[in-house]
């Protein structure tokens, strides 16, 4: 299928995905939400593709739902809409391969949750992070919100967050752990080049039971995790 939303960059072993609607500060409508989906299907099956680096277009990582085109939203069309954009963090996390977030703007609701569904978050200097659903009276259980947050940062200052929608700038993020690291605006493509480059160095089977153990590792026990990792550790060897 063909793109309307977004920019699907291939170069080399390096995939961008960039939501391209920045007269709606890349905000999602549904398209768009499918299209990222499609997108990160295809980068799970290319062999070829050994990172993917999410982003938006113009100055805003994304704004989260696009409300102006949001459908009524009668019972069966909300169970529908929200399974769909628990779709689209499903599927960031399923990428068998390093996802790393380039964080160049605010990135809001949905827009934040799909980069800390993603391994790895670089924020430029201008970045935000807004998780304010409950501020319009909707639940923050929302796109994994209640699930990512608090292994990211921990459960009060998760709790806080997303109990309160207050907006956290760039460096806030980065000092509880939110983001791995933020940079000046005019370094971010230089730091997220030298990270995904040294990413795709590394051996993809190597990663990509790395990635499968991280997150398994967080919903199982000692044991569990430990029979995993000499399952995974054997078939690499």
């Amino acid at each position: 299928m063909g793109f309307n939303n977004i920019l699907y960059d291939k170069k080399g072993p390096l995939l961008t995905v960039t939501i391209n609607r920045p007269g709606r500060r890349n905000a999602l409508n549904l398209e768009a939400v499918h299209e990222l989906i499609e997108a990160m299907g295809r980068a799970n099956e290319d062999s070829d593709v050994r990172v993917v680096v999410i982003t938006g277009a113009g100055d805003a990582f994304c704004a989260g739902a696009d409300l102006k085109e949001a459908p009524e939203m009668t019972p069966t069309v909300a169970h529908d809409v929200v399974g769909l954009y628990l779709d689209l963090v499903r599927a960031v996390r399923l990428v068998a391969k390093p996802v790393v977030a380039r964080v160049n703007g605010v990135a809001v609701g949905g827009g934040c949750c799909t980069a800390l569904a993603s391994d790895i978050r670089i924020a430029s200097e201008s970045a935000s992070f807004v998780l304010a659903f409950v501020n319009i009276g909707i639940s923050a259980a929302d796109m994994g919100a209640t699930y990512l947050l608090p292994r990211l940062i921990g459960y009060g200052r998760a709790a806080e967050i997303l109990m309160t929608g207050e907006t956290v700038d760039a460096r806030e993020a980065e000092r509880i752990g939110l983001v791995n690291r933020t940079v000046p605006r005019e370094q971010l493509d230089a730091v997220v080049d030298e990270l995904t480059e040294r990413l795709a160095s590394r051996p993809p089977l190597g990663l990509a039971y790395t990635k499968r153990a991280l997150y398994s590792g967080l919903d199982k026990g000692w044991e569990t995790e430990l029979d995993y990792e000499h399952l995974a550790q054997v078939r690499c060897i």
